[in-house]
This record gives structure tokens, sequence and C-alpha cells, in this order.
């Protein structure tokens, strides 16, 4: 049930960073890798988490955690540009904060799922000895 929830509130992640990708870019090439880019990541670790990889959940709360800053230098460009209208600029720190709760929630999801990875790798290391 773990590695649902986990799947879960990454694709909720993935889907808030790919509107604030989309929200906030310029050259749509760039935007098209980016976020193809942030899909193979997200699933890709996913997956790699379902056939219980040992680093799985390690690497997605790496790439969790680059998107958050992201997402942080998001709400601080917004608050000081000027010449984007108020409105828009409100849009875009709402979903930004959105997204950075999602993360860290995230991450009080997977720390279950790290924790029990961390034990099976142990217990498969004292085995060995």
């Amino acid at each position: 049930m773990s590695k649902s929830k986990i799947a879960l509130v990454s694709l909720c992640s993935l889907i808030i960073f790919i509107i604030c990708d989309i929200f906030m870019s310029g050259n749509s090439s760039d935007l098209i890798k980016t976020i193809i880019i942030a899909i193979i990541l997200y699933f890709g670790f996913n997956v790699l988490g379902y056939l219980n990889w040992k680093f799985a959940y390690h690497f997605l709360g790496f790439v969790i955690g680059v998107y958050t800053l992201s997402l942080f230098v998001i709400i601080n460009t917004m608050i000081k540009a000027s010449g984007v209208p108020s409105l828009n600029r409100s849009i875009a720190i709402i979903i930004a904060i959105i997204g950075v709760i999602i993360n860290l929630l995230w991450y009080r999801v997977a720390w279950k799922q790290i924790k029990i990875d961390y034990v099976r790798i142990v217990k498969r290391n004292i085995k060995k000895k």
C-alpha cells in the first residue's frame, strides 16, 4: 500500500511541476524536453521502486528535492516580477506553494518505504557474512 501512495503523491508532484513549467516557460522546445525528462525520472524511479530496486526512492527523493527548489525559484521570481499581471503572479505563487506542500507530503509518505528498504538491505548484508 505504501508504494501505491508514493506513486500517487509522485504523480501529483509531477502534474504540479508540469503546470508550473508550462506557466513559466518561454521556449516550447525546452518545455517539451523538460517535461519528457521529468516524466521519465518520476515514472522510472517509481517503477524501479515497485521492482524493489534498493535505491529507487532515494533517487526519486533527490529528483523531487531538485524540483522543489525550482518551485521556490518560481515563488521568488513571481514575488519580484513587476511586469507580470498580479493575477498571473498570484496563480503561479499559489500553484508553486501547493507543489512544495505536495513534495513535502511525498517525503513523509516515502519515509516508511525508505526505512523498509534499509532494513531489507541490512538483513541481506548480515546474512552474507
